[in-house]
């Protein structure tokens, strides 16, 4: 089985370059809304079709899933473990230009296996076990009557991914670009996770 973990279209946090983490409510900019339907565009002239379709709760996410949904005639099933990574009191925070709130959240971005989550924060090692259980309890047991699985979250969602896929080491977790709506794409059989793309984009 396939799956595609895309990531959402551009918020103004993103444009900001703020700590998004579990802050749900922020939504997609006008280019955000524009990416997502390129996207689904892209997708659909291509021929891909999905046996299902799930979303990560908040706002953004699920915005991109329900645009991209429409065009797939699909539904987001939402699951909680694909929200991103929680960054506790260091949302909203500015992470570009050096300018980090202290030096704990600046290890987090370029130095991970240093960074020690702080209280209402989660570690990187927390997450990874949500999502492996998401692959092994969710989509494991599709894998015998569902050909691809389409599942939209977050940045931090999509490098635990890879990590998970492509045994990439903490201290690389924030390599390589990730640009909105871009997918990793996976394949899931036999409970065994293998990386077939990363970073594609479909418009």
């Amino acid at each position: 089985m396939e799956v595609f973990f895309l990531r959402h279209g551009e918020t103004e946090w993103n444009a900001e370059k703020r700590i998004q983490g579990s802050t749900e409510w922020t939504d997609l900019t006008d280019a955000g809304v524009r990416v997502a339907e390129a996207t689904r565009d892209g997708l659909r002239a291509r021929g891909l079709t999905f046996d299902r379709l799930y979303s990560s709760p908040y706002r953004r996410a699920l915005h991109t899933a329900q645009i991209i949904g429409a065009g797939l005639g699909l539904e987001p099933i939402i699951d909680r473990r694909l929200c991103e990574i929680s960054f506790g009191p260091y949302e909203g925070t500015i992470y570009s230009e050096g300018r980090f709130a202290d030096d704990n959240i600046r290890n987090c971005f370029q130095d991970p296996p240093r960074y020690v989550a702080p209280a209402g924060a989660e570690s990187f090692e927390a997450v990874a076990v949500r999502v492996k259980d998401f692959l092994d309890t969710e989509l494991a047991p599709l894998a015998d009557h569902c050909a691809r699985v389409l599942a939209v979250a977050h940045g931090g969602i999509l490098r635990t991914v890879l990590r998970l896929a492509a045994q990439i080491p903490l201290a690389d977790f924030w390599k390589g670009t990730q640009p909105n709506c871009c997918s990793h794409i996976v394949d899931l059989t036999g409970g065994h996770l293998s990386l077939k793309a990363r970073s594609v984009v479909f418009r």
